[in-house]
This record gives structure tokens, sequence and C-alpha cells, in this order.
């Protein structure tokens, strides 16, 4: 049996919100070399998972769902804890899951790799209002379904709160950065760049598979590359989307909105610019790393 990994710090703090429930740690019992997959909404996330799960699997014909194969551990979207331990605890070797929380809202298990994903906040913004609108049930005055002009005000102004984390906002996405990479807290933490990410699939591949210790030949990367381009996931969406199949989304294929950057330019004023600009400056003061947020290594 695969030895579980030790807690070697708790965490700091907990977040909550309409569908992130800390309780539901509990669902995974950490092994060592398991990979946790912790980003905020919308930068990427089910991708990584897809190529991480591949790489564990040796293959990119996987047997399960990837909702089910590497589900989000901290979230309770419908499947009962117990639904999701079990099929946790059934996989052998390496598992792959998910989480929105930042690094200070788990423990630091030995030998868990945390590969962790951050795109350009109004990327996430513009991907975020395609999420809700394609949502079948429609949440009334979500903040992402009102106007563009006074949607992208309430995303940069709200404050951030731990107890009502799952309400996208600016200072979630900063709060997230800052507790996960700026702070230092995981070592040995892997960060990414969507945008970086997006320029060649194979280097991604094989970028992962360095971060995560896993042996990849050519063939294998590949396969990988080839199964998670973004037409091919388009394709089978009903695989790899949250709840896909299930009719939560208009669309499974909705969920896959554009797999681009630079979605933001040339639908804001410069006057909604810089009111960014100004806000972000102010979340994360140190200019490298806000510049690094917002491109990448470019």
């Amino acid at each position: 049996m695969d030895a579980h990994a030790p807690v070697l710090a708790p965490a700091v703090r907990e977040y909550r919100g309409s569908t992130t429930d800390p309780l539901r740690w509990a669902t995974w019992a950490p092994r060592k070399g398991d990979i946790l997959v912790c980003t905020p909404p919308k930068c990427g996330t089910t991708w990584t998972q897809t190529m991480l799960a591949m790489l564990v699997n040796g293959s990119s014909h996987l047997q399960e769902k990837i909702p089910v194969l590497s589900p989000w551990v901290d979230a309770d979207l419908g499947v009962p804890a117990d639904e999701v331990a079990t099929s946790l605890a059934r996989q052998k070797g390496r598992r792959v899951v998910k989480t929105h929380t930042p690094a200070d809202g788990f423990p630091i298990w030995e030998g868990v790799t945390v590969i962790a994903v951050y795109r350009h906040p109004l990327d996430i913004f513009f991907s975020l209002r395609k999420h809700e609108a394609n949502k079948k049930v429609v949440t009334p005055d979500h903040p992402m379904s009102l106007p563009v002009p006074e949607s992208i005000l309430r995303f940069i102004d709200e404050p951030v709160d731990p107890e009502d984390f799952d309400k996208d906002t600016l200072a979630s996405v900063t709060l997230h950065y800052s507790k996960t990479v700026l702070s230092g807290r995981y070592p040995n933490l892997n960060v990414s760049h969507y945008s970086d990410m997006l320029r060649d699939g194979h280097r991604t591949v094989r970028h992962l598979a360095r971060a995560a210790g896993i042996e990849a030949d050519a063939e294998l990367i590949d396969q990988v590359a080839e199964a998670t381009a973004f037409s091919a996931m388009k394709a089978r969406a009903v695989d790899y989307a949250p709840v896909g199949g299930t009719g939560y989304w208009k669309s499974d294929a909705g969920f896959f909105d554009s797999g681009s950057s630079g979605k933001w330019e040339g639908k804001l004023s410069p006057a909604e610019i810089d009111l960014f600009n100004t806000r972000l400056a102010e979340l994360v003061p140190n200019e490298r790393a806000r510049t690094w947020l917002l491109a990448g290594d470019g």
C-alpha cells in the first residue's frame, strides 16, 4: 500500500463558500507522490489536471472522466463525500487532485507535489463571465452576469472574504497568488503561467512531467500534447469538464471557451484599465511579481 504523506505543517486558515467546504479535504488522504493542482478559477485547471493525469497513468487513454479521476477535493459539487473518498482510495499509485484554495488553506504534506497556475486577471474576468453564462441555472444578479461596466467595477473593487471565497474578484486572485507563491510557504512549489503554457503544448507537457518527477518518453509526450490540445478537449468536453454530462452546463463544450490570452483587449475603456492597474498595484506592490502575474515569462 502507498504510504500516506506526513503533515509537516497544518493549514493556517480555512476558506469556504457556496461550493468550497474545508471539511471536504477529508475525502483525500494524501500519499507520497500525489499531485495537487492549485489555481484560481479559469486558469487552465482542468487542462493541467488532464495532462498530469495522463502522464501519471502513462497513457492518454484514461479509464475515468477527469472529474472522477481527479476531483476538486474541497468542493461540494453534489457528489457524496464518501463516494469521492472511495474513488480516490481505489486508485493505485499517484493521484492528481485539484483545489482553488490558496496554499495557506491546506497542510504542507511531505512528498506531495503542488503545481500552481496563474493567468492575467482580466482574462480570468472575461472567462468567468462566459462560465457563468453557460450555467443552466442562473444566479439572479450574479456579478458576472451584469453589464461589463458594472461587472468589472465589482471585480476590481470588492474585497476578498475567506468566508465567501467563491466570490471571484481581483482581490481573491491576488490573495491566492500572494499566499501560494509570494509567501514561499510551500516547499518546491512549481508555478506556471497560462500564457506560457499556450505557446507550446509539447513543451508544457514536458515541463509538467519534470515538475512532477514523471519519466515520460517522446511518444507519451506526443500523445498527451495531442490529446490535450484545445480542440481535442473541447470535442470530448463531457469527459473533461467538471460535472460534465450532468446537465449543469448549457453546453459541456462551452466550458472550454477559447483557450486564448488577451481576450480582454479592446473590451474595456482606458479608465477601466487604469482603475484595474491601480488596484492591482495596491494588491501586489512588488512590480516584478505583478508583471509576471500579467504575462508570465513572456
